[in-house]
């Protein structure tokens, strides 16, 4: 048997790091970062723990790739959503924001467990902050274009309202008015009904 290429190893490496990192947010998301051990992250995966920390060299490290992908996605997103508009941007973050809660409310808990426990993770506490100011100069410099008074303000409040619109939504659930929350900050924001 030949031995296989390179770029071979590389796949299923690639595989083997996708299977890891699923599993582990599938695992962090149900039951929280402090009750999922690597030997279930490991058999989630279908790996063995040894091949698990040949990628990972704690599940401290598995954790903060996996915030570090969640990044790098939500930049991704954010460069789609931009219009010419100001408000159609705007108006896109908010379709975007309620779309990714009912659709993908996994990926939300997985943050709103790391939110409540930020304070243990260096990493993340720095990682947020960085998001954090980024978004609210992005949202900042949005308003104002808009012509809000007090954009920066504004643009805190809104920072806020998206916090606590996805806890809400994590504890209510399908009970959660989202469409009569989104609709109204489309109206408010992006419409100028309600200013």
């Amino acid at each position: 048997m030949s031995p296989r290429i390179p770029s071979k190893n590389e796949e299923i490496r690639q595989e083997s790091m996708k299977k890891i990192m699923e599993a582990a947010f599938s695992l962090i998301a149900k039951q929280g970062y402090e009750s999922t051990s690597i030997a279930q992250i490991a058999k989630g995966a279908g790996v063995s723990k040894g091949l698990l920390y040949n990628y990972f060299t704690s599940k401290e490290d598995l954790l903060k790739q996996l915030i570090d992908n969640a990044a790098a996605q939500g930049e991704n997103v954010m460069a789609e959503l931009i219009a010419d508009d100001p408000a159609v941007t705007l108006e896109n973050i908010f379709k975007w924001l309620f779309k990714e809660l009912r659709e993908r409310p996994d990926y939300f808990r997985l943050l709103m467990e790391l939110t409540f426990k930020i304070d243990k993770f260096q990493f993340a506490h720095d990682l947020a902050l960085q998001k954090y100011t980024g978004y609210l100069k992005f949202l900042e410099d949005l308003l104002s274009q808009m012509n809000f008074p007090d954009p920066r303000g504004e643009a805190s409040l809104l920072a806020a309202l998206f916090d606590g619109i996805g806890i809400q939504w994590m504890v209510i659930k399908d009970d959660y008015p989202s469409e009569e929350i989104e609709s109204f900050l489309i109206n408010k924001y992006c419409k100028g009904k309600y200013k």
